[in-house]
This record gives C-alpha cells, sequence and structure tokens, in this order.
C-alpha cells in the first residue's frame, strides 16, 4: 500500500509539474550544492559502492529545476543516472532498485511533497544556494528520517557555529536567547519529521514572499536584539497540508558581546598565545591510515606520501587498481571533460614514486599536453593540471598530437594568473566575489613559481586577500559560508608557500589560527572531519583537512630536491603497448640533463614550450577532489565545490 501511495504521490507531482509560474529567474553564477550519498547499505552487503559518492555545486539557468540541476551534477562529476529525464531517478552509477532499496531526495533537508521537478528557477522554488541530497534507502525513506505519516512539526535540534543557547534547546520549547561574541552565524535546524519543510528568517517572518530566506549554513549577520525565526510547515511552502498538521515557530533572540572584543589582539598577545589544541599535527599523522589503497583514492595515496607511510603493499595495491582500471578504458584520458581526473592520478602516481611517462605503457601526461582538453574544465584545471607536471618531479610536458593546442608552463600560469580577481583572490566563478577555498588552490599551484616577477605580485595580493578576509576564530569563508574544506585549502596553500600558519601574525586572529578553526571540525570518535561545525563526518572533508595537515607536516620536515626532466627523443602513448606491463612503472628512466637540474628556480626566462621550466624544490602533490567526489567541490560548496568541478 506504502509503494502505491508513493508512486501515485510521484505521478501526480510530475503531472503538475507540468504546469510551471514563470516569475523568478536567478543571476549568472548562481549555484545549488548536490551531494549524492549511500549510507544505508554497504559493499559488503551488495551495494556497488557506498558512502558519498560526491558533493558539489552546480551552475543552474533560468531554464532548470531541482532534477535537472542534479543531472548536470552528476555529469559534472563523471558519474552516470537514470531516470531523471523521466521525474524519477532509478539508478545512479549502478545503484538502484537491483540492490533491494530506491533513491530519494530532499530540497533543503525536505522530502518534497511534490516531484523535484516541480521545484523550478522560474516559479522561485529553486534559487541559489539550495541543497539537492540524494539517498539510498532500504526502508522507504524511514532509515533516512522521513515519516510521511507524521504530524510533528517541531524540530529534533538546532546547531550554531557559535553561541551558547539558553535555555538548552528542547523540541517544545519555541523561544531561546543566543548568547555569542561574533557578528555572524550559521544555523542548521533539523525537522523531527523530514516530510516538513524548514526555513529561516531575521527579525521578520515573511513566510509569504519568496526568497526572503536565509538558506541552511549560509552565513546570517547579526547584532544585539535581533531575532532568527525558524519556521516548520508553513503553508506557504507546502502544496498541501495533512489533516492534524500546524506550523510550529521558533525564536532565537541574539545576545552580542561582539563589539566588546578587541578588532585584533597586539603582536605581543598573539606569539603569547598558547596552543590549545588536544590533537596536534604529529598526533593527527600518527591516527592517520586509509581503508582501501585503489584506484578513486588519490587523496589517500598523495597524504600517504607526505606523512611519510606509504608501505610497498600499499603501493602495489594502488598501482595493480590503477593499472586495472586503465586497461579497462584503454586510455589514459579518464574523462572526455573533466581534466582533474587525469591531474588526479598522476599526481598520486607520482608520489608513490612511478614512472608515470611509462606507466604499463601508459603516458598519464600525455592527455594534459592538450590546453584545450585542460581549460575546459575553467580555472580547475589548469591549476590541476600545473600541479600535476610539477609535482612529485619537474616533468616535461608531452608533445600534443594532432597540432592541437599544445600546454605549457607559461600558458598554464597565464590561465591562473588572469583569473584572479580585483580583490586579490580566485573564485571557480572568474568575475565574482572570491572564495578562500579556490584562492588556496591557486596558491598551491603557483607556489613554486613564488619568485618570478609575474607571479610575485599576485601572490601577495591573494597572500592580503585572505589575511584581510580571516574570521576572528580563525577561518574562513566560502560561497557565503564557513566550512573546513575552506581551511584545508588555506592550509595547504600557505604551507606550500612554506609560511608557517602556527606562528604567521598575519594569519592569527584574536589568537586563533586556521589550524585551530579546522580542529573545530574534527570529530575525535571518528577520526573524521565534518563539513560543517558539530556536522556529520564526511570523506570528503575529512580527506581535504588530512591532505592539509600532511602538507604542513612535510613543510615542517622539509622536502628533497625533485629533478627536472627533459623531453626524451621518443614518447610514450596515451594508448598501452601490448610489450610493456606494470614492472616498467618502477623506476624512471628518463636521466635528467645536469644543465636544466642545475638551473635557477628565479629564472622566469625559462619558461619556454620545451617545459624545461625550473619550478623551485617547495612544491607538494596536489589533493585531488575530483576523484574523490568526485568534486565538491565541491566543494559545501559550493562549499565543495568545486574544487575539481
Amino acid at each position: 500500500m506504502k509503494k502505491k501511495i508513493l508512486s501515485a504521490v510521484s505521478a501526480m507531482a510530475v503531472f503538475m509539474s507540468m504546469f510551471p509560474v514563470y516569475a523568478s529567474a536567478v543571476d549568472d553564477g548562481a549555484k545549488v550544492r548536490v551531494i549524492v550519498e549511500n549510507s544505508n547499505l554497504s559493499k559488503e552487503s551488495g551495494a556497488v559502492w557506498d558512502g558519498i559518492l560526491f558533493d558539489s555545486f552546480v551552475e543552474i539557468s533560468d531554464d532548470d529545476n531541482a532534477l535537472t540541476a542534479f543531472a548536470k551534477a552528476v555529469e559534472q562529476n563523471g558519474c552516470v543516472q537514470s531516470g531523471a529525464d523521466m521525474g524519477f531517478v532509478s539508478g545512479i552509477n549502478g545503484l538502484g532498485s537491483e540492490q533491494g532499496g530506491a533513491w530519494m531526495a530532499t530540497l533543503n533537508d525536505w522530502f518534497t511533497d511534490e516531484g523535484l521537478s516541480a521545484y523550478t528557477v522560474q516559479n522561485g522554488k529553486l534559487s541559489n544556494g539550495d541543497e539537492i541530497h540524494f539517498m539510498y534507502t532500504m526502508n522507504w525513506g524511514a532509515d533516512l528520517g522521513y515519516d510521511w505519516m507524521s504530524t510533528d512539526t517541531t524540530l529534533s535540534d538546532i546547531k550554531f557555529n557559535y553561541g551558547t543557547l539558553t535555555p538548552e534547546f528542547d523540541p517544545n520549547v519555541t523561544e531561546y536567547t543566543l548568547e555569542l561574541a561574533e557578528d555572524t552565524i550559521t544555523v542548521s535546524p533539523t525537522a523531527s519529521s523530514k516530510s516538513f519543510p524548514v526555513k529561516m528568517y531575521k527579525n521578520e517572518y515573511t513566510a509569504d514572499k519568496i526568497g526572503t530566506d536565509f538558506k541552511r549554513n549560509t552565513e546570517i549577520e547579526v547584532s544585539n536584539g535581533d531575532t532568527i525565526i525558524i519556521g516548520v510547515a508553513n503553508s506557504n511552502w507546502m502544496s498541501y497540508i495533512p489533516d492534524g498538521v500546524t506550523e510550529t515557530v521558533y525564536k532565537i533572540g541574539i545576545n552580542s558581546k561582539a563589539d566588546e572584543i578587541s578588532a585584533e589582539p597586539s603582536k605581543d598577545e598573539v606569539s603569547e598565545q598558547p596552543a590549545e589544541n588536544k590533537i596536534t599535527v604529529d598526533d593527527l599523522r600518527n591516527k592517520y591510515s586509509v581503508k582501501d589503497a585503489v584506484y578513486g583514492n588519490e587523496w589517500g595515496m598523495i597524504t600517504l606520501a607526505k606523512f611519510g607511510l606509504l608501505t610497498d603493499e600499499i603501493k602495489d595495491s594502488y598501482t595493480k587498481s590503477v593499472k586495472e582500471y586503465l586497461d579497462s578504458i584503454g586510455t589514459t584520458k579518464i574523462s572526455g571533460t573533466r581534466s582533474t581526473s587525469v591531474s588526479g592520478v598522476a599526481i598520486a602516481l607520482s608520489g608513490i614514486d612511478k614512472n608515470i611517462y611509462d606507466f604499463s605503457g601508459y603516458n598519464l601526461l600525455e592527455p594534459l599536453s592538450d590546453m584545450d582538453y585542460v581549460t575546459n574544465q575553467g580555472i580547475n584545471g589548469a591549476i590541476y593540471a600545473l600541479m600535476a607536471f610539477d609535482t612529485n618531479a619537474h616533468y616535461y610536458i608531452p608533445k600534443a598530437k594532432d597540432g592541437v593546442n599544445q600546454t605549457t608552463r607559461e600558458k598554464l600560469i597565464d590561465e591562473i594568473l588572469k583569473a584572479q580577481g580585483k580583490d586579490g583572490g580566485w573564485t571557480f566563478d572568474v568575475g565574482n566575489k572570491s572564495d578562500a577555498d579556490m584562492t588556496g588552490m591557486a596558491l598551491q599551484a603557483l607556489a613554486p613559481y613564488k619568485d618570478n616577477d609575474n607571479v610575485k605580485p599576485s601572490i601577495e595580493k591573494a597572500l592580503t586577500f585572505l589575511s584581510e578576509n580571516q574570521k576572528d576564530n580563525g577561518g574562513f569563508v566560502s560561497y557565503g559560508a564557513e566550512d573546513s574544506e575552506s581551511c584545508s585549502q588555506v592550509i595547504a596553500g600557505l604551507s606550500m608557500l612554506d609560511i608557517d600558519v602556527l606562528s604567521d601574525e598575519r594569519f592569527i586572529k584574536n589568537g586563533n589560527t586556521v589550524f585551530d578553526e579546522l580542529m573545530r571540525y574534527y570529530n575525535e570518535d571518528e577520526n573524521a572531519f565534518s563539513h560543517a561545525v558539530n556536522g556529520e563526518s564526511n570523506a570528503i572533508s575529512t580527506s581535504q583537512a588530512f591532505y592539509a595537515v600532511s602538507v604542513m607536516y612535510e613543510s615542517k620536515n622539509g622536502n628533497a630536491d625533485k629533478p627536472v626532466f627533459q623531453e626524451p627523443e621518443t614518447s610514450v602513448s596515451s594508448e598501452p603497448s601490448k610489450e610493456n606491463s606494470v614492472e616498467s612503472s618502477k623506476e624512471i628512466s628518463v636521466e635528467p640533463s645536469k644543465t636544466v637540474s642545475q638551473a635557477s628556480s628565479n629564472d622566469s626566462s625559462n619558461n619556454n614550450s620545451n617545459n624545461t621550466v625550473p619550478t623551485g624544490d617547495t612544491q607538494n602533490f596536489v589533493f585531488i577532489f575530483g576523484a574523490v567526489i568526485i568534486s565538491a567541490s565541491l566543494i559545501f560548496v559550493l562549499a565543495q565545490k568545486k574544487k575539481e568541478d
């Protein structure tokens, strides 16, 4: 009976969505966050995959609805889905009804009462910052917090990134005071039953006006005397109200003492601040491990290498897995549109000392020789390609095939520099307000060239941007919200520039470092990190955080000089030869010339199409957002973003 009811509701929703109301539009660059997750069926129990498949932002246009945005995100992350064009998603990357479950989705943490295609940009029901979360259920949503028969419109919890709530939260108490010493907060309310929508407002409860609410986890500026209003199950937000359902409204008065806090401590006060982190960089290193050394876990391989924890067993396992995958597709062009997927594998293999020019007959760098392919993905593509060429060694760039636009380091650097915003930072959407996340990524790519005349001023501007936009808690905001991934990318970017984030006064605010803030996202019991403070641990946040800490560790312990490789007389194809085997990846056969390896990294005149650019000895392997998420990305991201995509 339940299945029949749900099928009928879904069919009616799809039918009703054919009659949109044209009322709204979005600005260029508007994005929604899309998450795809399976936490209810493990691989051991028959799932094709489990955990978070990807978490990233995707751009939306006036013609989009929640389902088309989802489909865009799936394609953007190199995945596949079935059913979205018919209004009902039946499978994602091979996981669907065949395994005994089904896909359900929330929009802003609500299991909508209409089909997702009814939530369009034009009718105002889908807008910038919305969150679409697809989850695999084994019990028609009961295992996801969905009770379609519930009439309970209370909240089960409210989380704040700062402050003390008085009295302690109780679902049946609707008025509170929030004591805080900050001028911005993020709020994450959770409904007792996710069959009812939840929205937030400040000072005025304008539930009948589209677009006047604040999205979950977005930054809200507050001052003493303001009131945050949270409504559950307002009739303006639902297509029908079940019998017995009445709205619940919560009010949280702000008692802010932000004005009493000095803007910044003196230098003496900063230097005397004791470290209060229970977990140190060394502690995190000792706790780090990976579950599977296989293709798709590029982050894990890179982090292990930086921490100095690689074993022959781990290397062999990952090498075998990558070879099997490349053999299955027959080329190193892992994605036709996302060059970051290629860069990620190249970086990981290089990090475990494999010959990426001749890995089982494959040249991992050859696809990246096509500048058009690299930049097709935007600024992300250029950043990761440059990192791939400058990772564990300073590699030559293979000759591009068929006269395509040849990639050079000079072009990649120019691509990154021209995307820098007037404020000194970077963002995925060139021309929009910069964010800390992408700025940290750009600094990682530019770090080997920090002394080049054309790069040095840009880096200085970026450092000023980060310093001026760092919060009093030590953290950063990206895409309107604070998150752990922004902290991670900034830590990695600064560390690759040999900037000590624990002591450099430019990046200590109110006595707090960005590492202090990152550790607020750490869930010690799980040895993992979350996207938002007090949130649930997830793979993307954890991977990026441990990667950032491993870069800090490597920067502190120093790096050996990296060899520079010149192009040989003959190059290996991106297609494998029958004679080559995995054994050929054990040693790099191309020897650097003494002339090139001894070149000064400060000599910008060496930037040429032959790719013998000296890059210094401070560059590290890059994290791969897309390979795990996929970027995402997202990134939140975009929060998360974004990063790969």
